[in-house]
């Protein structure tokens, strides 16, 4: 093959690949975009690794498919990982700092930062859980 037909077949695989790389990416970006929701935390259920909350806003951000969406004053449950990598596992921040699934009092407000679950289709999992102490609450150790 002569060094110019080489350059071209070259040329012309190096875009492909650059191409198909950049859909890749994007795909996952979108795929990766998680709606916020408002909810008064209810439980969390350690055995099936799952948490329970009563929507009080139904969400900001991306845009769920129509079976995942969630309805205000209704229970919604979603799957969380408890443990592990913070690229896998569900994160937990108490008013920023570090916390757990067990550190969430019943009762409390929280957003839960969620996607649809990618190992279940017709679940939801929790990505971050974050809850706000008030400044009563701050100046107190209850949880």
């Amino acid at each position: 093959m002569r060094s110019w037909a080489r350059q071209i077949v070259v040329g012309v695989a190096v875009t492909a690949f650059v191409f198909l790389a950049v859909g890749a990416t994007t795909a996952t970006a979108v795929k990766s975009k998680s709606t916020q929701t408002e909810a008064t935390w209810i439980s969390f259920d350690a055995e099936n690794n799952t948490v329970k909350v009563k929507v009080k806003k139904p969400g900001v951000g991306a845009k769920p498919p129509k079976h995942l969406k969630l309805k205000r004053g209704k229970e919604a449950e979603f799957n969380v990982i408890p443990t592990g990598s913070i690229l896998k596992r569900t994160s937990v921040a108490i008013n920023g700092r570090k916390g757990s699934l067990t550190d969430i009092p019943a009762g409390k407000t929280v957003n839960i930062y969620w996607v649809p679950d990618p190992k279940d289709d017709k679940a939801r999992f929790a990505r971050k859980i974050d809850l706000f102490k008030t400044a009563e609450e701050q100046g107190t150790d209850a949880y």
